[in-house]
């Protein structure tokens, strides 16, 4: 068992996967305590900005594209 917070597992081709475990440090001074809480804190909102991306992604495919037509002018 790994003792990192974040996992993340990707074979070309296939899904990513990202584990994000607890994090338990009972033997740490608490202002250490609180820095491990607050870079698990950043870990998430950059997952999060990573979930928006592609949520954004996918609704621009969903968009049918708008169809130009050339009128010429005389």
């Amino acid at each position: 068992m790994s003792d990192r917070i974040f996992e993340v597992e990707h074979k070309p081709g296939k899904e990513v996967v990202i584990r994000i475990r607890p994090v338990n440090f009972p033997l740490l001074p608490t202002q250490a305590r609180s820095h491990f809480w607050a870079a698990s804190k950043e870990g998430l909102l950059a997952l999060r900005s990573l979930i928006d991306a592609a949520i954004e992604l996918v609704e621009k495919a969903e968009k049918p594209e708008e169809k130009r037509e050339k009128v010429e002018v005389e």
